[in-house]
């Protein structure tokens, strides 16, 4: 299961977002918590989509989304970018692959 999340860098951060991104990017593989696997960040191109950039994560399952941040180190890492980040909610979906999904008969 994926746990997609879309958000907006602040004007004239982007480059820094994408350096902190290359920086850091052991640690996002490494530092993540229990049953998360980060996959990768994404930009939009061209002006193409409501949000500059798109985080995707794999999970285990459902109970992971009640665990913890990850390592001390990552937790700080994301203190250094913070300020960069737009302050809003963007978007958050959690999805599943056709395969995997179970649908209610009916729905």
């Amino acid at each position: 299961m994926q746990y997609i999340n879309r958000f907006n860098v602040l004007p004239h951060k982007s480059e820094a977002f994408r350096d902190w991104l290359k920086k850091n990017d052991k640690l996002l593989h490494e530092g993540m918590p229990e049953g998360w696997q980060y996959l990768g960040t994404w930009f939009t191109v061209r002006g193409f989509g409501r949000y500059d950039c798109e985080m995707r994560y794999e999970l285990d399952d459902y109970a992971v989304l009640g665990g913890d941040f990850g390592s001390d180190a990552l937790q700080e890492a994301w203190l250094e970018i913070l300020d960069s980040l737009a302050p809003n909610l963007g978007e958050t979906y959690l999805m599943k692959s056709a395969e995997d999904i179970s649908i209610m008969k009916g729905a």
